[in-house]
């Protein structure tokens, strides 16, 4: 695989792949032969030529190949890279050729660097509040001190359906949001948290019984929104802000 990330003056990076066709070839087969077992006119199940597959569902095995290619390939250009993005990568400019190569663009805001207390500055009246959590987060706002970009919170703002960028409670609070987001990004990286994809799927799940649809129509209304990654976000956040007040909890025994 060959990568290269530019840094661009608007904040974001901008990440170039390319691998040989050989890497991807097993992800190509299986979609082919997932596809081929989809009923086609004038053919018996099961029995149509893979070239007639390939060719007939080219369109939708190439948008299935992008999605799950390019976010595998993202993640271990940015982990050779020492980089990590702080939000949604967004992936463009794709070309590919069987035999061929796979190239894609790629942006994203990287993770900013900035210093973490020492633990055990942390904590301070937080296992006794009414919400444990609530609390933790305050103070994490107010020990660390880093400048949040301005399009990461304008993003917040719009996902969140505001629109009035000269709200000062409104712009503060998105700017709070994206900043909490982000400390607790670097803490997962730093104490080794991710996110289950079982528990992914159990959250969505969830949430289908509660909104009254199915598990699939809710899993592509948040893929094509961008919910998909704010929910794996969500997740993070709470696995690692439940895994701090574990650990106040041992140290305070």
């Amino acid at each position: 695989m060959k990568w290269e990330v530019i840094s661009q003056e608007d904040g974001y990076s901008r990440l170039q792949i390319e691998v040989p066709w050989a890497e991807i070839a097993p992800d190509y087969d299986d979609l082919v032969a997932a596809y081929a077992r989809r009923p086609l006119k004038g053919f018996r199940p099961g029995k149509v030529p893979r070239q007639v597959v390939a060719q007939r569902f080219r369109r939708e095995i190439g948008e299935q190949l992008t999605q799950q290619v390019a976010k595998r390939l993202c993640r271990q250009a940015l982990a050779e890279a020492g980089a990590e993005a702080a939000g949604p990568v967004e992936v463009s400019e794709v070309t590919w050729e069987k035999g061929g190569s796979f190239r894609f663009a790629a942006r994203f805001f990287p993770l900013p660097e900035f210093e973490l207390p020492d633990y055990r500055s942390w904590g301070a009246g937080v296992l006794e509040a009414d919400d444990p959590q609530g609390a933790l987060s305050r103070q994490l706002l107010e020990l660390v001190d880093f400048h949040v970009p301005w399009q990461m919170v304008r993003e917040e703002l719009v996902f969140e359906g505001q629109t009035d960028f000269e709200s000062e409670s409104e712009v503060r609070q998105a700017a709070e949001r994206v900043k909490l987001m982000l400390i607790l990004k670097r803490l997962a990286r730093e104490e080794g948290i991710e996110v289950d994809e079982a528990d992914v799927e159990a959250r969505i799940k969830d949430k289908a019984t509660e909104f009254g649809t199915s598990v699939e129509e809710l899993r592509a209304e948040l893929e094509e929104g961008g919910g998909l990654a704010r929910l794996k976000d969500l997740l993070l956040a709470e696995g690692t802000l439940g895994y701090l007040l574990e650990r106040m909890q041992e140290q305070g025994e």
